[in-house]
């Protein structure tokens, strides 16, 4: 019997989808409390930073938020994470309100927000309610149960299924590139939204109710990306909602938090890390001046996450070294970069114009660059040279041309 069930674990580990248990493993792995927890859908995900968080204000968080995530789904996910930590502000960000759904896409996302938590009454009730209790048995094995799913994944297993992955960023992630956006609506030139309440209005609302009779404070976000109409009215109505329950609300749509040619990840939704940390910073300003959230860097309980910062450092290094070949990438992660000095130098036969991206990338960077022809005497075919330096020790991390 011991060697089956040793059997089954290893099986049972080796098949199942990793995505979950990986984002939330620093979640359950400790044991202090998680003071702020931010909740959402990918925009959420990608678009706040808890180590920052930690670095700059001492506010110890986790981002919940995953891909696609509904409202309705969040409300289940943050009443399991009261389970195992007692929040003093949840941080909810309204996008999926837009939605009339309870799955705004493909049933593999509810396993993204379900599955790292253990079996409860909770679980079995999220599965039974955003399901609608249809084929509710197969569904209650699925999610409660889920080997029956994952056992037989054998011809999907992939290098990293072998490999336990770790995360850095408190459930966060960071997705790198620079695009431009397709498509942005003026803010003051919609009206607000006027149709019946969705669905995830509604559960918006059960998350808020939850919250004040727990007695947990509560901030509503519409994080920033290149929005179009719908999402413009439906930002604009949530401020009715949240004045009615007296909530606070940071509607970033019609804020100019961002730059839109700089800080976006791909051409519709998603911040890139230049657009999260300015996010990030504005949020974080705002906890500590709006809520009664302590700066936790003196705490000793909490010491251990001077080494956490120290792995998220790491990260960030390795994200330049992964994004050495291009200019854009490199550039942009630079934004605001305290734990990596760096140097520009670039050559004066190097244009830089008005409009076009580099122009738009240095300008984000406050112009932090010198015009230097004799940094290129070695590569007369490059323009643009940028050394980086490990701000903890001073050592040269890298140099790259361009």
């Amino acid at each position: 019997m011991i060697i089956l069930i040793i059997c089954f674990e290893v099986v049972y580990n080796l098949t199942k989808r990793k995505y979950a248990y990986e984002k939330t493993a620093d979640f359950f792995s400790q044991e202090e409390n998680f003071d702020v927890l931010f909740f959402g859908s990918s925009h959420m995900m990608n678009g706040v930073f808890p180590m920052q968080l930690w670095n700059d204000y001492g506010i110890v968080a986790y981002n919940m938020g995953n891909p696609s995530e509904s409202i309705s789904t969040t409300y289940y996910n943050m009443l399991l994470s009261q389970e195992h930590t007692n929040s003093e502000l949840i941080v909810i960000d309204g996008w999926s309100t837009i939605f009339n759904e309870k799955i705004i896409m493909d049933e593999e996302h509810i396993h993204n927000s379900l599955d790292a938590y253990p079996i409860s009454y909770t679980k079995y009730l999220a599965v039974k309610n955003i399901f609608d209790e249809k084929n509710i048995l197969e569904r209650e094995v699925e999610f409660l149960f889920n080997f029956s799913l994952y056992h037989s994944r054998w011809d999907e297993l992939i290098e990293d299924d072998f490999i336990s992955g770790k995360k850095y960023e408190k459930g966060a992630e960071s997705r790198i590139s620079v695009a431009t956006p397709n498509r942005t609506s003026d803010f003051n030139d919609i009206n607000i939204y006027n149709e019946e309440e969705t669905i995830n209005m509604l559960y918006l609302k059960k998350i808020i109710e939850y919250c004040k009779e727990n007695d947990i404070e509560v901030l509503v976000t519409y994080l920033p990306y290149p929005a179009g109409d719908i999402s413009i009215k439906v930002s604009k109505y949530l401020q009715i909602i949240c004045d009615e329950y007296d909530v606070n609300y940071i509607n970033f749509l019609s804020m100019d938090v961002v730059d839109y040619n700089t800080d976006c990840y791909d051409e519709d939704s998603h911040l890139n890390p230049s657009g999260a940390r300015k996010v990030t910073d504005y949020l974080g300003k705002y906890i500590m001046e709006n809520y009664d959230i302590p700066d936790q860097r003196e705490n000793e309980a909490y010491s251990f996450l001077y080494k956490d910062y120290d792995e998220y450092i790491d990260l960030k290094i390795e994200n330049l070294e992964k994004n050495k070949k291009n200019s854009n990438n490199y550039l942009m992660l630079l934004y605001d970069e305290e734990d990596i000095k760096y140097e520009i130098k670039i050559s004066s036969s190097r244009e830089i114009n008005e409009g076009t991206i580099l122009y738009e990338l240095l300008k984000n960077l406050d112009n932090n660059y010198s015009i230097d022809d004799s940094a290129f005497e070695e590569n007369k075919n490059k323009t643009i040279k940028i050394t980086t330096y490990d701000n903890r020790t001073g050592e040269e991390i890298d140099t790259v041309w361009f």
